[in-house]
Parts: structure tokens; C-alpha cells; sequence
């Protein structure tokens, strides 16, 4: 079972299962409000192109656009998965961003008088902790009590339909038995729980395909690589057809591991070798020149650099923190 290498195994999952247009119907019709559920002309839900979210996020989240009617308008819904550890309190302005960018790129197509699609944000975060950040813009705006309602009309708008999953029980995530596997599998990677019966029902796992059990696998072993506990798990299963089936994907997908493993030590054989202790420093010394260069940096980009373990590219980056211009250039060239 041939697989490209998985960078970010969170954005892999998601994107696979909810690019397809069955399992994101189910999704948002299950997790969107009532009322605007039931307004959709959910038959003509369509997955578009493109990715709008800034380079040095890319480590901690990705999105999916979705465009569909409501009456005889066209209508967008913009899905921004977040898996960094910790909230961005901003989160709100940088959707604002993406949203304009969408926009700009529907309006280079659509010239005046055409009238700009509504965009209606979703945001599903991963994290083990409930979010105390706002949904809305206008809370990160500081304005004086006195004059709130003089200067509020003049001020952008936005709010965004949050979905934790470390406030969704189990039980109720909604969707195709592909979907609710996946978002199930998304919520227990962070809480250690991908062994647990909430994940592990059987009744939706005899319902998906071969490629989408294989994914689910796939997620589990490179999230938790202790085979002797998945293979506990698969021996759990009822079904014996489904237990077989389960047993032989989890043991060609560790195999390939190994292979890959091999693969991977040759290569760190062959490069100039750091210590992780020497590689710790040095990935601190980069990010400790974004600090003296630019003030800051977003967690995005320290996750990033967190995960690099060549020298070469870690010196190259170096040198790039100090001669950047600005985050966005460092970030491109991560």
C-alpha cells in the first residue's frame, strides 16, 4: 500500500474524508444550525479549489471551500480545521483575512455589478481543551464603553460557528459512518483515548470502505505506533471478517513502516548527523532570531521548525530568520 510521507497525518485525515462531498454534506448538515441547515440546496454542494490559509499556519491548520445554493444564490462555506495545542485569541481576524481573500478571488472572476457570495465560517478545532477565545471580531476591538455604539457601525463584522471537539461527546457527532469515525478519531488523538470503545464501534466500522478503514489505521498507528495495543483492539472486534480484514491492514501498514523506517535511517546515515540535543539548539537559535527580528512569531511557525531535523535546512533557516523582511517571507521559505 504505497502512501506519500505524512507531514501533518491531522490535515491528511480530514481532508481525505471531508473532500468528499457525501461525507461533508452529512457533516454540516448534522453540525450547522437548524435553520440554516434546512435553507441549503444541499444537492448542489460542491468542493472548490484553492487553499486560502497563510504559510506559516500551514503546520497547525487547513481549510476546505465548499460552495452551494440557498434559494437562487451562491453561497460559500469555508471549513478551517485547527490542531495547534493551544487557541488563537485572533483567530476571528484571521478569518477575516481568508475571507477576503475568497472574496477577491471570486470577484476577479465575477466583475461588477455581479454581487458577492456570503461566506459562512466554520471552524472545528482539535485541541484537548475547550476554547475561551470569542467567535466574534468585535470583541478583539477595543473601543470606549462611552462611544461603543457611535463607532461600532463602522467597524467590520464577523462571527464564526466554532466546533470543539473537546466539548462534542462521542455520541453525538454527526455524519456518514466515515465521517463520524474521522472526527471521532480527531478527538480522541489529543486525549490518548484512540483505543477506546467511543472510537472502536463496530457497527460503523463494518459500513466504511477498504481505503477509508485503511485511513482510520493509518491515523491510529501514526498517532500511538504501540502495535501490541492496536492489535488487542482489532482482536476485540466481533466480526470476524472485520477482525480479519482490520488484522491484515494494520500488519501491512506496520511492515511498510519498518520499510519506511529503514528507508528514513539510511538517509539520516548519510547526512551530516546532530545530536537531539544539538538539534534542540539549534532550532532554538532560529527561533530566537524571528524574536530578534521580527518580535514575535506565531505558534504555527514554531511547530513547524519543531519538526525539522536536518541541519542543513535548520542553518538555512537561520540565516533566513535574520535577513527576512517580514514573518510571511520566513514562513514561505519553511
Amino acid at each position: 500500500m504505497p502512501e506519500e510521507p505524512i507531514h501533518h497525518p491531522n490535515d491528511k485525515l480530514l481532508k481525505a474524508t471531508f473532500s468528499n462531498t457525501e461525507n461533508a454534506r452529512a457533516f454540516f448538515q448534522n453540525h450547522l444550525p437548524a435553520g440554516l441547515s434546512h435553507a441549503f440546496d444541499w444537492n448542489s454542494l460542491r468542493l472548490e479549489p484553492s487553499t486560502f490559509v497563510d504559510p506559516q499556519f500551514t503546520a497547525s491548520e487547513s481549510d476546505l471551500l465548499f460552495s452551494l445554493k440557498i434559494k437562487e444564490s451562491d453561497v460559500f462555506l469555508y471549513l478551517l480545521f485547527e490542531h495547534q495545542s493551544s487557541e488563537d485569541p485572533r483567530m476571528a481576524l484571521r478569518l477575516l483575512s481568508y475571507i477576503l481573500r475568497i472574496w477577491e478571488r471570486f470577484a476577479a472572476a465575477h466583475p461588477a455589478p455581479a454581487k458577492l457570495p456570503a461566506i459562512l465560517p466554520v471552524v472545528l478545532a482539535q485541541g484537548k481543551r475547550p476554547w475561551k477565545t470569542s467567535p466574534r471580531l468585535e470583541d478583539l476591538l477595543d473601543l470606549p464603553v462611552e462611544f461603543a455604539d457611535m463607532i461600532r457601525p463602522w467597524q467590520p463584522t464577523l462571527v464564526y460557528h466554532l466546533l470543539e471537539l473537546a466539548r462534542i461527546p462521542y455520541e453525538d457527532l454527526g455524519g456518514t459512518s466515515e465521517g463520524i469515525l474521522t472526527l471521532r478519531a480527531l478527538k480522541a488523538e489529543p486525549v490518548n483515548e484512540l483505543f477506546s470503545d467511543a472510537l472502536w464501534e463496530e457497527s460503523l466500522f463494518v459500513t466504511i470502505s477498504e481505503s477509508a478503514l485503511e485511513r482510520i489505521l493509518r491515523y491510529v498507528l501514526n498517532a500511538d505506533s504501540n502495535v501490541s495495543l492496536l492489535k488487542e483492539r482489532i482482536r476485540k472486534i466481533h466480526s470476524k471478517p472485520l477482525q480479519t480484514k482490520t488484522m491484515t491492514i494494520a500488519d501491512q501498514l506496520r511492515h511498510e513502516g519498518k520499510r519506511e523506517g529503514k528507508r528514513e535511517g539510511r538517509k539520516e546515515g548519510r547526512e551530516e548527523g546532530l545530536s537531539e540535543g544539538q538539534l534542540l539548539a539549534f532550532r532554538t537559535a532560529v527561533l530566537r532570531a524571528l524574536e530578534i527580528k521580527h518580535g514575535s512569531y506565531p505558534e504555527g511557525v514554531r511547530e513547524a521548525v519543531e519538526t525539522i531535523k536536518d541541519p542543513k535546512r535548520l542553518e538555512q533557516l537561520l540565516e533566513s530568520a535574520f535577513r527576512s523582511e517580514s514573518l510571511e517571507t520566513f514562513a514561505q521559505r519553511l
